[in-house]
């Protein structure tokens, strides 16, 4: 769908960033951006204490997809409501450790207004997404990378991430994520185990959690998935294989329009239909 005026929201529906999180499949990337997240202890201790992820198992992953897609389509005025929402509502999330979890010691603090923490959360936001993009949609260019890693560096200013936090380069932001993952700040602890254990094992939604966390699983660093006790074979790993070459052989011959996330089909729409309308008023 053509676009024929200016951007009037953060992003540009010919961006990158627009384009590859237009993508349906793209929801099957925030299953490991929690995993992610999780694995920080300091993140993990902030989720326990502060979410009801007991009653609520899939609340924090659905109001995070719901920030992401409103920040990525939504008019500027409604995706800086949703940024300053989510400000406010990690406000006061802050406490402290009360056990010793890889580096970090019991009583170790945790806010989530750290940047560096905030930098973490966003950065598996972008990495996962990226990850997912290449394995079920097809290979981005070194160059879509970086203009996609430029526009993320928007989207972490819109939630209040300072500039000078975020790597500069996307090569940077690759050595940051290598960084990260290799390193005992990402141990997977108890209160990490207790979330996944309340999502993976709900009476109502644990069967539906494990069945769309699949990609995600096998998308996940091996010790990280080990430490958190999920089994993967040669069989899933065949099994994603399969998966990922059939969705990136039918994909192309697949309407954009029936790829598209919802959301971003209705925000095109919008925007056409508002320059289409301003176009004849000019021209009358």
């Amino acid at each position: 769908m053509r676009v024929v005026c200016g951007p009037s929201g953060l992003f540009s529906p010919t961006s990158t960033f627009w384009r590859v999180n237009r993508e349906a499949l793209m929801v099957l990337s925030g299953p490991r951006a929690l995993l992610l997240e999780l694995a920080h202890p300091l993140v993990a201790a902030g989720v326990a204490e502060h979410s009801d992820f007991r009653g609520d198992p899939l609340g924090r992953l659905f109001r995070t997809i719901g920030v992401m897609t409103a920040l990525n389509f939504e008019e500027a005025g409604a995706a800086r409501a949703a940024a300053r929402h989510t400000q406010r509502c990690h406000r006061p999330v802050r406490g402290v450790l009360t056990e010793d979890v890889g580096p970090y010691l019991s009583g170790t603090p945790y806010t989530a207004d750290d940047p560096l923490l905030r930098l973490w959360v966003l950065a598996t936001l972008i990495d996962s997404v990226l990850q997912t993009y290449d394995c079920l949609i097809a290979p981005l260019s070194p160059a879509d990378k970086r203009a996609y890693y430029a526009d993320g560096q928007r989207l972490g200013q819109a939630l209040g991430l300072p500039p000078e936090m975020m790597p500069p380069t996307y090569e940077d932001f690759e050595t940051y994520m290598d960084s990260m993952l290799n390193s005992d700040q990402l141990t997977v602890g108890p209160d990490a185990h207790a979330i996944v254990r309340a999502l993976f094992a709900h009476p109502s939604v644990g069967g539906l959690t494990r069945l769309m966390s699949f990609v995600s699983l096998g998308l996940l660093p091996e010790r990280l998935r080990t430490a958190y006790g999920f089994g993967w074979g040669e069989r899933h790993e065949r099994w994603l294989r399969r998966f990922s070459a059939l969705t990136r052989r039918v994909r192309p011959l697949v309407p954009g329009a029936l790829c598209a996330h919802p959301q971003a089909t209705r925000a095109e729409w919008s925007r056409n239909h508002r320059c289409t309308q301003t176009a004849k008023r000019t021209d009358g």
